[in-house]
């Protein structure tokens, strides 16, 4: 039995442009909600710098009645790496310290625009044009993928 993948959503350029004026913002939402609508069992977690300053009620705000229900979480702010750059690879490592606390060994995929927030190369990422935010082409891109999952 395969179990419930988990998508991470980031707002800036994926659900909007990157830069858009407020009446564009989550202008692309409705296209990644009626792509979930057919995969019902998809769990929406927030990647988002948006996490920062907005709580989670605030955020599932921005998506529809039937939707607001999926976004069960935001991912962890996690301290700065001495070591490394501090941006580099950390919407992955995010991603995979809440998948770790919270749904270990489910399927996961993320939809940003930032490359080098992931591995390069990373499997897990679906990455939009931060210009458009997510498109039709991404749509079938996601549909391919959550297939794939089940």
């Amino acid at each position: 039995m395969k179990r419930s993948p988990v998508l991470f959503l980031d707002f800036d350029g994926v659900t909007h442009p990157e830069q858009c004026t407020s009446d564009k913002l989550f202008t692309c939402l409705p296209l990644i909600e009626d792509l979930l609508r057919r995969h019902d069992d998809v769990e929406v977690v927030i990647s988002s710098s948006w996490r920062v300053h907005h709580p989670l009620e605030e955020l599932r705000s921005y998506f529809s009645a039937d939707m607001a229900h999926r976004v069960i979480d935001c991912t962890p702010i996690l301290p700065r790496n001495e070591v490394e750059p501090a941006a580099t690879r950390v919407r992955q490592r995010e991603c995979l310290t809440w998948l770790d606390a919270n749904r270990p060994g489910r399927p996961w995929l993320a939809i940003d625009d930032v490359p080098w927030m992931f591995e390069v190369g990373c499997a897990n990422l679906l990455l939009t044009n931060h210009r458009t935010g997510f498109s039709p082409t991404d749509a079938i891109h996601l549909q391919s993928v959550l297939e794939s999952l089940k």
